[in-house]
């Protein structure tokens, strides 16, 4: 959908939920508030029916109609709307994009392609048709068709970062690294805040095994502060190149300042602890933390019983693997452990 639609969408929403306001009654819960908003948007719906029986050329009509029923979740209406819309004004731009999207959004990439072909072909100057023919052509691997559209792009706006970043996708799907880094470094010339072009030099880079990929990721965290994916991705270079305690210091960052509840933040700390620091009774601090606020995690539950285990707690660790069991029962690692310790304990009984 195009910026500008998305805009009227959430404002419109936005007005939809003021104009509830608050009457001097108690307010509904979150579930009435969703139906009453439903209901407000089918009332608009249905306003606008009206209005357009007496005014059928206005195209506007039916694209504000189209947007409602988006919002009502009806696509297939929303895109009914959308097709008189752009067979009464088919010089506007944003009825191609927002059809297109739509069309994808049901799975119709052919139509969004055909859609975008035809626009490109009324407005070849426009980028974010360009942009949005080569994502489509990279979806189904069609990688010079959609480098063709990038170098069309950039023709007209060679400054644009994300026709860069695009473009060392392609290139790493292709599998050349050294070209999809040149890229990137061109983004971040036009943009040297590009939070995606940092993230993914530092994720390049990591697979090759350079320690560039912790400036990346730190300009990631300088450039979005409040984002735990460039924290977690540091935490995993320093993991997964043995430096420990600079992941455990990563991560803990990561629960002060972005997330004190973030799942992988806790459960790493705690599986460090656990296998490379030898402190189980500290490993499990934090796996406990996972399941209180993730209490579907089946793995913190395993390797709780894994450290009950190493501190000679087998009955906990057998309750363990029975929580972890009912969670997710074709767990085969903890089916075995609770076999294995059962079985121990049947002997000794005897």
């Amino acid at each position: 959908m195009g910026f500008k639609n998305l805009l009227i969408i959430l404002t419109t929403l936005a007005l939809l939920w003021n104009c509830a306001g608050n009457d001097g009654h108690e307010q509904p819960d979150s579930n009435q508030k969703e139906v009453a908003a439903r209901d407000s948007v089918k009332q608009k719906i249905d306003s606008l029916s009206k209005v357009i029986r007496e005014n059928p050329r206005e195209d506007t009509l039916f694209y504000q109609r189209a947007n409602y029923h988006l919002m009502n979740g009806d696509v297939n209406n929303a895109i009914n709307d959308m097709e008189i819309a752009l067979k009464l004004n088919p010089d506007e731009l944003n009825y191609y994009l927002d059809l297109a999207e739509w069309e994808l959004r049901r799975g119709e990439s052919g139509i969004a392609k055909n859609l975008l072909e035809k626009m490109h072909k009324k407005f070849p100057e426009n980028v974010e048709a360009m942009v949005r023919l080569a994502n489509i052509y990279m979806a189904v691997e069609q990688y010079k068709e959609a480098r063709t559209y990038l170098i069309k792009a950039s023709r007209v706006e060679p400054e644009n970062p994300r026709l860069y970043l695009l473009s060392s996708m392609i290139f790493q799907e292709m599998g050349d690294a050294e070209r999809a880094i040149e890229d990137l470094y061109n983004a971040l010339k036009y943009d040297p805040n590009y939070y995606d072009a940092h993230i993914m030099l530092g994720l390049i880079n990591a697979r090759l095994g350079k320690d560039v990929a912790i400036d990346h990721y730190m300009n990631a965290m300088r450039v979005q502060p409040d984002n735990p994916e460039a924290v977690y991705n540091l935490g995993m270079y320093y993991q997964e190149n043995k430096q420990y305690e600079k992941a455990i210091e990563t991560y803990k960052k990561g629960l002060n300042t972005v997330d004190s509840t973030h799942q992988h933040f806790l459960f790493n700390l705690g599986y460090i602890l656990e296998n490379y620091r030898a402190n189980p009774d500290s490993a499990v601090y934090y796996y406990q933390r996972v399941i209180e606020n993730y209490p579907e995690d089946y793995r913190a539950f395993y390797r709780i019983g894994q450290c009950h285990e190493a501190m000679g707690q087998e009955k906990k660790a057998m309750a363990s693997y029975e929580m972890c069991l009912k969670v997710n029962p074709d767990f085969d690692l903890a089916y075995n452990a609770l076999s294995r310790l059962s079985e121990k304990y049947n002997k000794q009984r005897q």
